[in-house]
């Protein structure tokens, strides 16, 4: 039991390491939106609108690709990672374009015991699978004027 448990940490730190948040500038005329509205949490002091856009005038600087396992470890930091990106990209708040989970596969475990005495047998066992996925989420780094 403890090697599984083992397992099965060592595979979910690594798949934390392979997430990965990338910038790219946005650059071109049209960058100032005046916004219409939406819904939003606040993740460590910063606005992520989840549906539409903040009700003010915000400038456009540029876009975040996030691409990350889809464990509870790894999603648990994604907002986190999200807002530290746009911080140092220069953002004031992101406003979600979209989200997508893709199932990439599954991880099956499994172990049995079997007792034989004479002409008796008795055999038990137990397994677990796990689906591992794959999210990608696409935010608009904005800077509020």
């Amino acid at each position: 039991m403890f090697h599984r448990f083992a397992f099965v940490s060592a595979v979910t730190l690594l798949c934390a390491a392979c997430a990965s948040t990338e910038f790219q500038a946005w650059e071109g005329r049209n960058s100032v939106v005046e916004g219409r509205g939406g819904t939003r949490k606040v993740v460590d002091g910063m606005d992520i609108w989840t549906f539409g856009d903040p009700p003010r005038r915000f400038k456009v600087l540029g876009i975040i690709q996030e691409n990350r396992p889809g464990g509870r470890i790894p999603m648990a930091q994604m907002k986190h990672d999200i807002v530290a990106k746009a911080r140092e990209s220069g953002g004031d708040a992101v406003t979600l374009v979209s989200s997508q989970r893709q199932l990439a596969g599954y991880y099956t475990s499994g172990e049995a015991t079997a007792y034989g005495y004479g002409n008796f047998a008795s055999a038990y066992g137990s397994s677990t699978t796990i689906p591992l996925t794959r999210n990608t989420a696409t935010f608009v780094v904005i800077k509020y004027l």
